[in-house]
């Protein structure tokens, strides 16, 4: 049985992914001295985090909120690993194809220098960009998020399980991994940043599944409570905090906020139409987005672009994502569509 769609996750998914973009339009003017901060789109922080850490900190709370959201009743392992393949992989994969032949093209020739061969198989399985911290691999898109979102879906049954039939516990000891893990190794783990482990990200993909199975509202009070913690962390940046405690509550008290936003804004309808539309192409553009937008940015002078031509970039790029998702998204809907025919549906007659 289809679910009831829930306008508040297609929200939050679209602010994170424009977040994103934002993110890593933002990155190369955060390596200038001095640092062109009229440059930048918007901002490179909210609540005293890092713009991008903020906006993956509020995809790992919809990923768990979504998948309880459809398996809170039950959940056939076997349909659910498959539909999670299905989900990833064949447009992972038909991505980083097209975008290889690209880059050769552009680049006149790809180099890998000094990679195993045998690496190969950690792109193929979608973490090669979580290894390439502490290896070379052949990564060209997907990023260290999507190794992680992997390993989510791995263990998610693990976790659906153990906040059903023990939420206490399964709480405690999710928490207790947490705070060990930001204790002993707050500077990560033999070259893997911490927030790219995916023990760091567990409290806020609880949250997501503890919020939806619990059916709860946010009122107005809550709102604020979770904009002042926001607004207070970005004004008091307070050092003694550890970098990771700061995401994990900033993005949680930002989810918070923006489903009472999402309260407000959803009865206009030109929101919700472009809401849907970011949120259902979401995957599409989180793998083409970061191509692009070197590509695009590799042609300007950035120290030479004023702030206004900085604006105007960003809006072309932002344009050429939206026509290469779209174009992702139907080229995988075509090839699903030919599989489907040709090859599933012929297994079933034999």
């Amino acid at each position: 049985m289809k679910k009831e769609r829930v306008f508040y996750l297609d929200f939050i998914r679209a602010v994170a992914a424009i977040s994103i973009i934002i993110t890593h339009y933002n990155a190369r003017f955060l390596y200038m001295d001095p640092v062109p901060y009229k440059k930048m789109i918007i901002t490179s922080e909210i609540g005293g985090v890092y713009i991008g850490a903020w906006g993956v900190s509020l995809f790992f709370i919809i990923s768990g909120a979504a998948l309880m959201y459809v398996y809170q009743d039950a959940i056939d392992l076997k349909v659910f690993y498959k539909k999670r393949f299905l989900n990833i992989y064949p447009m992972f994969w038909l991505a980083y194809f097209v975008a290889l032949l690209l880059l050769f093209v552009l680049n006149r020739g790809i180099v890998f220098p000094d990679v195993p061969k045998y690496r190969f198989l950690f792109t193929l399985i979608g973490i090669d960009g979580w290894l390439s911290q502490i290896m070379g691999t052949f990564y060209i898109l997907g990023e260290w998020f999507l190794g992680v979102i992997i390993m989510l879906y791995i263990f998610f049954p693990l976790l659906r399980k153990g906040l059903i039939k023990a939420p206490k516990v399964t709480a405690l000891f999710a928490f207790t991994l947490y705070i060990g893990l930001i204790f002993f190794f707050g500077n990560g783990i033999k070259g893997i940043a911490l927030d790219t482990i995916i023990l760091s990200r567990v409290p806020e993909i609880l949250f997501g599944m503890w919020f939806i199975k619990e059916r709860r509202k946010v009122s107005i009070s809550a709102a604020l409570i979770g904009l002042a913690i926001v607004v207070a962390n970005s004004f008091l940046k307070p050092s003694t905090i550890p970098q990771m405690y700061q995401i994990t509550y900033v993005g949680i008290s930002s989810y918070i906020v923006l489903i009472y936003v999402a309260s407000i804004v959803e009865r206009f309808r030109i929101v919700d139409w472009f809401v849907s539309l970011i949120s259902k192409y979401s995957y599409a553009i989180f793998l083409v987005h970061h191509v692009i937008i070197e590509k695009i940015r590799s042609r300007f002078d950035l120290a030479a672009l004023s702030a206004f031509k900085s604006y105007i970039l960003f809006l072309a790029i932002c344009l050429f994502i939206a026509i290469f998702s779209g174009l992702l998204y139907k080229a995988h809907d075509v090839m699903m569509k030919i599989i489907k025919d040709n090859f599933l549906q012929r297994s079933k007659t034999v």
